[in-house]
């Protein structure tokens, strides 16, 4: 089975652009742009549905995480083949829609970062129903084969599990120097938590919750604060995480977690892609408006083009 969140890639690129309101598309081979499209609002997070057909993203809202004076209420719903905009569904408050996931049964969830809550969404009818989880959710992943969603919390050292098919919070898991970015190994056996405090990624048993190893970012140990993000490649075989403030990532063996390959970026590196090959990643640098193409084996850079301002997020598809 296929983690729709970690689908293989494929000819197209698609990519948010928050600082300008923006969903842009790019041709895989060319990198050329192939569609743009207007947004209501910042929008941050994209997820695609079960049938691929149907991109979900995040509107988050003007602010950023802890000084969102501005926070938007609504989920925009793009229609792929035409590239564009058909809706949004209204999540009921202004709690700033962040962090979006696919479970296998195809309810669409969300962090409520404003709400201390997750948000399960059927997509068709636009019923939300709310999860309390007792604090302020960044981002999420889930995993299939355990029917579990992990949220990690920027504010605390911790990290919420829920049990999606009773749809509750079921405990949480203790994080060392706070939690930050999240992934899951698309066979859903592995939780990866980039910590907030420390050049580190904390790998833990999905079913269990006990923790293997921590993944130190060779390159980027600071212990400044700052935004970490990790993503694992849909075959299995890579780990990458990148360091906002250091302007660095890093790529591990995912079978030895031992750490293959790092390499410095443009302003802040952000969210992760990989490509059809299986052989290359994508990687979004926030304050430069530029996206990098690298190898997976190596980190080498083999090429980069640019985006309108803030981009984020990427999806290969």
């Amino acid at each position: 089975m296929i983690d729709p969140n970690n689908r293989p890639g494929g000819p197209n690129l698609v990519l948010t652009a928050k600082s300008a309101d923006k969903v842009q598309f790019f041709d895989a081979a060319t990198l050329a742009k192939a569609g743009e499209i207007d947004m209501p609002g910042s929008t941050h997070e994209l997820i695609r549905s079960l049938d691929g057909k149907t991109l979900y993203g995040s509107i988050y809202g003007g602010g950023i995480f802890g000084k969102n004076k501005d926070p938007d209420r609504r989920i925009a719903v793009v229609d792929l083949a035409s590239k564009s905009l058909t809706r949004t569904i209204d999540v009921g408050e202004n709690i700033a829609p962040h962090s979006l996931m696919m479970d296998s049964a195809g309810t669409l969830w969300s962090t409520a970062e404003l709400g201390n809550a997750v948000l399960a969404i059927d997509p068709a009818s636009g019923k939300v129903e709310r999860i309390a989880l007792g604090g302020s959710p960044h981002w999420i992943a889930i995993s299939h084969s355990t029917g579990k969603l992990f949220a990690s919390f920027k504010t605390k050292e911790a990290v919420a599990v829920v049990d999606i098919a009773q749809r509750r919070m079921t405990g949480t898991t203790p994080i060392p120097h706070g939690a930050e970015g999240i992934a899951v190994s698309p066979d859903g056996s592995t939780l990866f938590v980039c910590a907030h405090r420390k050049g580190v990624v904390h790998v833990f048993d999905t079913r269990t919750q006990a923790r293997h190893c921590a993944l130190a970012i060779d390159g980027a140990p600071g212990e400044a604060n700052q935004l970490r993000r990790v993503r694992v490649s849909p075959d299995g075989r890579h780990v990458c995480a990148s360091s906002h403030v250091d302007n660095y990532a890093a790529i591990y063996d995912a079978s030895t977690f031992d750490q293959i390959a790092g390499f410095p970026t443009p302003k802040a590196p952000m969210g992760f892609g990989f490509a059809a090959d299986g052989r290359h990643g994508f990687l979004c640098c926030h304050d430069a408006a530029v996206t990098l193409e690298f190898e997976l084996s190596r980190g080498r850079i083999t090429r980069q083009f640019d985006t309108a301002a803030g981009c984020e997020f990427i999806l290969s598809y």
